[in-house]
C-alpha cells in the first residue's frame, strides 16, 4: 500500500505541475486577442500589421529550432535550454510592448523585430521542451494534463484582462519564465522507457497528416482575420473577451468531462471535437446575427485548440515509439501548423485590403472553407487513421507460454508497476472494467486510470492490440524495456 500511496500523491502533484504549459498557452492569447503586448499605436504605421510580423517570426523561430534538432537530440537534457527560453521570451515579450510604445520610427521597429524574434526562439524552445516531457511521461492521464493546462491559461487571461496595464504587462513577461522554471521542476516525473522495436514503415501517413494540418491551420489564420468583420460590437475587446469566454467554458466542460468520466483512449477524445467544432464555428459566422458572431469565433477557437492538444499529445508518442528526436518531429508538426495559420492570415489580410472584398464575398469564402474542413475529416485524416496509428500488427506465434508468465514478462519490460500488472491480467482474461473493479477493491476511476496508463507504456491503443501484444510476447511497436 505505501509504494501505491506515494505513486498516486505522485500523480497528484504531477497534474498540478503540468498545468506549467498554461502560462506558455495563456502567453499566445494574450498576445493574441488583447493589446497587452501589441497595444494600438500610430508608431510604426509603415510597417503594417504586428499581428503578421508576429506571427512571422515565431514562425521562423520553430523553424530555425527544428533545424537545430539535427545536432541536439534532446533539448531538455540542458540546463542551458531552460534559461534561454525563459530570459528570450521574457525580455523579449517586454521589448515589444516598449519599442511599440516609447521607441518611434525605424530604431524602434528594429527594436520590436529584434525583441520579437528574441520571443520567438524562446517561446519555440520552450514548447518543444515541453513536448519531450509529455512523450516520455509514463502516465495514461497526458491528454487530460493537455485539457486542464488549457483551461488554466484561459483563467489567466482573463485575470491578466482585469489588470493595469504595466502590470498585465509585466505578469505576461514572466508566463513564459514561469513555464520554463516548472517544466524544470518536472524532470523527476515518472518516464517510460525507449521502445525496444520501432514503428513499421509507413505506419503513419506524414504526408497525409501534413496536409491535414496545413489546411485546417489556414482556415483557422483565414477565419480569425475576417471575425472582427462579422461583429458589430464598437469595441474590438469586448468582441474577443466574449469569444474567449465561450472558448474556455467550452474547454473547462471538456476538461470536466475528461476527469469526471475518463476515457482511456484520450487522443480519440482530443479529436472529436476538432472538426464538428471548426464546421459549426464557421456557418455560425454565415448564418447568425452580427450579435452573435462572437459563437462562431469562439467555437473555430475550440476547435483549434483541440487540434493543437492533439498534435502535441500524437506527434510527441509516435516520435518517442519510433525513436527518433521529439523535437524535430514535435517541432516540424507545430512548423506546418504555424506556417498554416501564417498562410491563412496573409489570404484574410490581403483579401480584406483588396477591391474584390465585399461581405459577400467574403460569405463565400467562409462556405468555401466549410468545404475544406468537411473534407479533411471525411477523407483527409479520419477518425480511422488516427485510430490505425495505434494498432498493432498481429504476429502468429508458436510460443506456448502461460497467459500469466506473458503478462510478467511484459509487467517486466514495460515496468509497469504491482498493480497494473494485477490490471495486466485481468484485461489479458478479457475482464472488464466493473468486474476489474470488484476484483481489486478499487474505484473506477483508479481502474481506467490504470488501464490507460498500461496502454501508454505498452504503446497501444485499445484492447484488441493490448492482446495482440500479450500474444506475441510484446514483440510488437507497442514494446518497451528498461
Amino acid at each position: 500500500m505505501g509504494p501505491e500511496r506515494h505513486t498516486t500523491a505522485a500523480n497528484r502533484f504531477s497534474g498540478v505541475r503540468l498545468l506549467g504549459l498554461g502560462f506558455w498557452q495563456a502567453w499566445w492569447m494574450i498576445a493574441m486577442v488583447t493589446d497587452v503586448l501589441l497595444p494600438e499605436t500610430e508608431t510604426f504605421l509603415f510597417a503594417g500589421s504586428l499581428v503578421l510580423w508576429v506571427l512571422t517570426l515565431t514562425t521562423l523561430g520553430y523553424l530555425a529550432v527544428v533545424f537545430a534538432s539535427k545536432w541536439v537530440s534532446s533539448f531538455s537534457s540542458r540546463m542551458g535550454s531552460f534559461v534561454f527560453a525563459a530570459l528570450a521570451a521574457g525580455f523579449g515579450s517586454l521589448g515589444m510592448n516598449v519599442s511599440i510604445l516609447h521607441i518611434p520610427g525605424g530604431f524602434g521597429f528594429f527594436i520590436f523585430l529584434a525583441s520579437t524574434l528574441a520571443f520567438s526562439l524562446g517561446n519555440a524552445l520552450l514548447l518543444i521542451m515541453w513536448g519531450e516531457l509529455w512523450s516520455a511521461l509514463a502516465t495514461g492521464r497526458v491528454g487530460r494534463h493537455l485539457y486542464f493546462s488549457y483551461s488554466f491559461a484561459f483563467v489567466l487571461l482573463f485575470v491578466v484582462m482585469a489588470l493595469p496595464p504595466a502590470v498585465a504587462l509585466l505578469a505576461t513577461a514572466l508566463f513564459p519564465v514561469a513555464s520554463s522554471c516548472i517544466l524544470y521542476t518536472c524532470k523527476d516525473e515518472p518516464k517510460r522507457p525507449p521502445s525496444v522495436v520501432p514503428l513499421p514503415e509507413n505506419a503513419v501517413p506524414v504526408v497525409t497528416v501534413f496536409i491535414a494540418v496545413v489546411l485546417v491551420s489556414v482556415v483557422y489564420g483565414f477565419s480569425q482575420g475576417l471575425t472582427q468583420t462579422y461583429s458589430n460590437d464598437a469595441d474590438p475587446n469586448v468582441f474577443m473577451a466574449k469569444t474567449m469566454l465561450l472558448a474556455g467554458a467550452a474547454i473547462w466542460a471538456l476538461t470536466l468531462s475528461m476527469f469526471v468520466r475518463p476515457n482511456v483512449v484520450e487522443p480519440l477524445v482530443l479529436y472529436r471535437p476538432v472538426i464538428p467544432a471548426m464546421v459549426a464555428g464557421l456557418l455560425a459566422l454565415v448564418v447568425l446575427p452580427a450579435s452573435y458572431s462572437f459563437l462562431g469565433a469562439g467555437l473555430i477557437i475550440l476547435g483549434i485548440y483541440c487540434l493543437d492538444m492533439l498534435m502535441m499529445l500524437v506527434s510527441t508518442d509516435i516520435a518517442f515509439r519510433s525513436r527518433i528526436p521529439v523535437a524535430f518531429s514535435f517541432g516540424l508538426v507545430i512548423l506546418v501548423a504555424r506556417s498554416g495559420t501564417f498562410l491563412g492570415s496573409i489570404i484574410a489580410h490581403e483579401f480584406s485590403q483588396s477591391v474584390a472584398w465585399s461581405f459577400a464575398a467574403r460569405d463565400d469564402l467562409v462556405l468555401f472553407a466549410v468545404l475544406i474542413v468537411a473534407f479533411v475529416g471525411m477523407l483527409g485524416f479520419t477518425q480511422f487513421d488516427l485510430q490505425n496509428l495505434y494498432r498493432t500488427r498481429p504476429i502468429i506465434t508458436a510460443d506456448e507460454v502461460s497467459l500469466a508468465d506473458k503478462c510478467r514478462s511484459i509487467a517486466k519490460m514495460c515496468n509497469l508497476t504491482s498493480r497494473e500488472q494485477e490490471v495486466l491480467v485481468l484485461l489479458a482474461r478479457g475482464r472488464s472494467i466493473p468486474y476489474i473493479c470488484d476484483e481489486l477493491s478499487i474505484a473506477q476511476g483508479t481502474a481506467k486510470h490504470h488501464v490507460g496508463s498500461i496502454y501508454r507504456k505498452t504503446g497501444v491503443y485499445d484492447r484488441q492490440g493490448l492482446h495482440d501484444v500479450i500474444e506475441h510476447g510484446a514483440a510488437g511497436k507497442g514494446s518497451w524495456e528498461k
